[in-house]
């Protein structure tokens, strides 16, 4: 490829450059004109390329890598998330909210300036984490806003706390009306309503919550701003608040006023119902995944299987290790699941979905099986993916990796709850949970992503693959499934390049590619390990352009 050197537009020498090229190079230095890498090689080499025009950034040992591609992200839900309902969403996660008690005093306050009738809707909060150890009851609720419906949703998205308003919106007056719905999704203990609802019925309800178009565009700014002090370039954007969110998302980019690079699923967050519309709408137009340009492309077509890993409600093949009797939620069935990937498959689109727990990954495999079969160079150029993916065995990683599978892997889920994972999937399901290390050796490019705001982001997913340390609670969680720096490196950059047919313009540092990259405070090679959550982001770039500076 040909460049005109007469000169740089930008320099970063001394580094620690990691350019997650084949044979993983360690450069000097990097040049950069325009939105492109035209060099990367050593210092003197780079001086030659110098003139009075160049900006030059003395790294001094610090590491520059390539921006994080953080493959499954939710800008305008994780941007709606505020102090109080002018946001979308009131933040309950634990450093806004310390306690139960606390949170039903937001309750409270936000109750006494809303309307009657109006919804008050929240997100982020984990049971286990307040002093009371436990969900809000229907009763406390129903107190904290006798006159609003209440949707005081956990911080993992598939359980939601409601009081007796909000489920009259489902037709729930007593317990004998859970019946209407799929067993356990509205919860019934000891004939009474808890408040508890799980799955696609939670899904709909939580659709009945509006959240405005300027809200949405002000949470995917906001969301916007997190990515760039976290040193994420591009996001994976895997469900919103269906059509509006569309919209919202394209124009933000097509403005460049959203500057992170999007990816965005056809999918919606107000569950099954919605995202098959919008996913049958795609395929009948016959419109194929990767529509878009280098700012913003239309993603894979997405479905749910199954719950959440922290609740949880994930479709596991045995029962969860702490509570046997816990529902385990299932939204699809197996020869539906087979049958709806073949549609997306014969559409010639890329297909994924939220699929948790190894019966929920079981139906997805098998699903690819079943086409691959029919045509297997078709399923592997589409590169189908599974997100989430956190319960395996070796059998199912061993078929992934014959066909082309891009998992999408959420490690950052151990940083935060690995004690509780520990005791709901016991001993020997934790050796598989989050299988980067395994997939990589079976040859998967595997991806890894934060799911925000259900999980910590940037620097914070990496530290999570290469340690598997609960910072929450001070535990060691299994390790058989920790991989190098450098691989965690690749799976947070490269590799999701790749799951969105992107690996030839971005995710390396290597001549010819996007000029999308990072600063850390230190050089992450040389540091100990567990020391990695403590760096920082110095520098965010995308096109060329510091987009942030700490």
């Amino acid at each position: 490829m040909n460049f005109d050197f007469s000169y740089l537009d930008v320099a970063f020498k001394n580094g620690s450059v990691i350019t997650v090229n084949e044979t993983d190079e360690v450069a000097q230095a990097v040049g950069i004109k325009g939105n492109k890498i035209v060099f990367v090689g050593s210092n003197a080499d780079i001086d030659q390329l110098l003139d009075s025009h160049t900006k030059v950034y003395d790294l001094a040992g610090r590491s520059l890598l390539p921006g994080f591609n953080d493959s499954h992200f939710h800008p305008i839900l994780n941007g709606m998330l505020g102090p109080d309902m002018s946001c979308g969403m009131i933040d309950t996660t634990k450093k806004n909210c310390p306690s139960l008690e606390a949170m039903l005093q937001m309750i409270r306050k936000t109750a006494s300036t809303l309307q009657p009738g109006r919804w008050i809707s929240m997100m982020g909060y984990e049971p286990t984490l307040f002093p009371e150890g436990r969900h809000p009851t229907i009763e406390e609720l129903d107190e904290a806003a006798p006159n609003h419906p209440v949707h005081c949703m956990h911080g993992g998205g598939h359980i939601c706390m409601y009081n007796h308003k909000a489920l009259e919106y489902l037709g729930v007056y007593g317990p004998e009306d859970a019946a209407k719905y799929p067993a356990d999704e509205v919860e019934v203990v000891d004939g009474r309503l808890t408040g508890m609802v799980r799955g696609h019925t939670h899904f709909w309800l939580w659709g009945q919550v509006e959240y405005t178009e300027e809200q949405q565009r002000k949470a995917a700014l906001k969301s916007q701003q997190q990515c760039f002090t976290a040193g994420i370039t591009s996001v994976g954007d895997m469900g919103e608040c269906d059509r509006p969110s569309y919209h919202t998302m394209q124009k933000l980019c097509r403005d460049r006023e959203f500057r992170v690079r999007s990816y965005m699923a056809l999918h919606s967050i107000f569950g099954k119902p919605y995202s098959l519309e919008d996913n049958d709408h795609w395929l009948k137009l016959g419109f194929l995944t990767g529509l878009g340009d280098e700012h913003f492309r239309v993603g894979p077509c997405k479905f749910m299987i199954d719950g959440g890993t922290g609740g949880p409600s994930c479709a596991t093949r045995e029962p969860y290790s702490h509570d046997p009797s816990l529902p385990r939620e299932r939204g699809w069935e197996r020869e539906e699941t087979w049958d709806y990937i073949k549609k997306i498959n014969d559409a010639g689109c890329q297909a994924t979905a939220h699929a948790v727990g190894d019966l929920a990954v079981e139906f997805m495999v098998e699903g690819y099986e079943r086409c691959f079969a029919e045509n297997p160079e078709k399923v592997k150029r589409l590169r189908h993916r599974i997100e989430h993916c956190v319960i395996v065995d070796q059998d199912l990683i061993d078929r992934m990796a014959r066909m082309n599978i891009c998992p999408v892997l959420h490690p950052g889920l151990i940083q935060m709850l690995g004690k509780n994972l520990a005791s709901f999937y016991g001993p020997e399901r934790s050796r598989y949970l989050e299988a980067v290390r395994s997939m990589l050796d079976a040859g998967i490019k595997v991806s890894l992503h934060s799911d925000a705001p259900s999980g910590p982001v940037g620097i914070h997913v990496i530290d999570a693959a290469v340690n598997r340390y609960d910072r929450s609670k001070d535990y060691q969680f299994d390790q058989t499934q920790c991989v190098s720096v450098l691989d965690a490196i690749r799976c947070y950059t490269l590799h999701p390049a790749y799951a969105s047919y992107q690996e030839n313009i971005k995710g390396s540092i290597e001549v010819g590619k996007l000029a999308d990259m990072i600063v850390l405070s230190d050089d992450i090679l040389k540091i100990a390990p567990m020391d990695i959550h403590k760096l920082k982001v110095d520098m965010t770039m995308i096109d060329g352009i510091v987009e942030y500076e700490r």
